[in-house]
This record gives structure tokens, sequence and C-alpha cells, in this order.
């Protein structure tokens, strides 16, 4: 089980979701009861998998990656598909573990207007893959990625089932978003031109040696601005009283 999980078991974490939410574009709409089991079993399939993970965890080494898998992603700018947790990133992945089930549950009989649960179910199950993929990525293209999917259900939920604002409040989301992710691209990019590389442990390591002052000072600049109005963080929050208002 050991080596199992050691091997697959984040990437099933990851990815099963997104498998459930394929299953369920092939359904027709109109078997809403099927649509609804089929996204409570994957979310309670993953679930079983992240408490197996929980369980085989080496709580007296926190501060070291496991279950890590490192495989070639992207060989032309050697981004590559690195995945591991820590004591930080496990209680961030069974907390949305636990939490998906039971947005699933309580939405049972609650679907939103307009009444569609197949596209409202595939969307959180996508998310899900975004939020539990961001916690495990190891290489700053993959955290980019799987925080961009995050963003894309966020955007559609908010606009098609948010309320009488909700079309401002999307559109707001996304532009502002958008910047945000170009700053953080440009920065990933601008540290993996100076250091060579995207792999969030081996630059942890360096901790910028080999950069100017100036040089660093950019770089940093420009990845809390990024996260700072993705998060959100004051004074960049602007879009977020708007965003979950109309939520």
């Amino acid at each position: 089980m050991s080596d199992f999980l050691d091997s697959w078991g984040l990437s099933l974490a990851i990815f099963l979701p997104l498998a459930g939410a394929a299953v369920m574009l092939l359904i027709p709409r109109a078997q809403e009861e099927t649509h609804k089991w089929v996204a409570l079993v994957t979310t309670l399939a993953t679930a079983a998998v992240g408490v197996l993970l929980l369980a085989n965890f080496d709580y007296d080494n926190t501060g070291v990656l496991q279950f890590q898998v490192d495989e070639s992603w992207i060989p032309l700018i050697d981004s590559r598909y690195h995945v591991a947790i820590d004591g930080m990133s496990l209680p961030l992945i069974a907390l949305t573990l636990l939490v998906v089930p039971l947005c699933i549950i309580y939405s049972w009989k609650h679907f939103p207007e307009p009444h569609n649960p197949k596209a409202f179910l595939i969307l959180i199950l996508i998310l899900e893959t975004g939020m539990v993929g961001t916690f495990c990525a190891q290489d700053l293209i993959l955290f980019f990625v799987f925080f961009e999917v995050v963003l894309l259900p966020m955007y559609f939920m908010i606009g098609v089932w948010g309320g009488p604002n909700r079309q401002y409040a999307s559109i707001k989301f996304f532009l502002f978003t958008l910047f945000g992710s170009a700053l953080m691209l440009v920065s990933f990019l601008a540290l993996y031109f100076l250091e060579g590389s995207f792999q969030i442990p081996v630059l942890a390591e360096m901790a910028g040696a080999d950069l100017a002052r100036t040089t660093g000072l950019l770089i940093f600049g420009g990845m809390f601005l990024g996260f700072g109005i993705k998060v959100p963080m004051f004074p960049f929050h602007t879009w977020l009283p708007d965003a979950h208002t109309q939520a």
C-alpha cells in the first residue's frame, strides 16, 4: 500500500474529481440524480484517498516532502510534473477533501437558478482538482496551471448562478485575477531565466543567492502584487466584496 500511495496517491487525489467530471459530461443533463451520485461518489472516493495519505504520512518529518512524484512534463523549459506534500500542505488538502463532499451534500436539494445540476457539479469537481493540485505542486508552472484551473469554475459559478449584479462581479473578478496571473507568470519566468529552474525545492535551496538585490526585489514585488491581488490582500481586495456578495 505504501508503494502504491508513493506512486499514485497524490495523482489520484488530484485527478479523480476531473475524471468524475469527464464521466458526467457523457451523461444526459436530464438524469439529475445520476449526476448527483456520480459527483458525490467521486468526491467521497477522493476523500478516501486523502484518508489513506493522512494515515501513512510520516508526522515525525513534517518538513520533508512526502508521496513525491517527479516526472518530465514540458522538457523544452524543464518544467516537471512534480507533486508532493509536507506538514504545511497536508491540512489544506485534508480540509479541501472534507469540504467539497459536504458542499455537494448541501446542494442536493438546493441547486440555484438557472437549474442545471450537471454543469454546477462538474464545475465543483474541476474546482476540487485545481485546489488539491495547487496545494501539491512543487513546480512553479504546474502551480500556476492548477491555480488558474481554480479560477475558471469560480468565474462561471459567479457569472451564471450569482446575484443580480453577477455579470459585473464576475467580469471584475476575471480582470483583476487576470492581471494578478500575468504578474505571477512574468515573475516565475524571470526566476527561471535567472536561476534555471521552476522547481520550488531547488529554488528554496538557492534562496536567491545568485540574484542581484534589485533583481530579487523586482521579482519579489511582482509575486507580491500578483498573489496580493489573487488571494486577495488589502488594499488589492476590491474585487472580493462584489464577488462574494454575488456568489
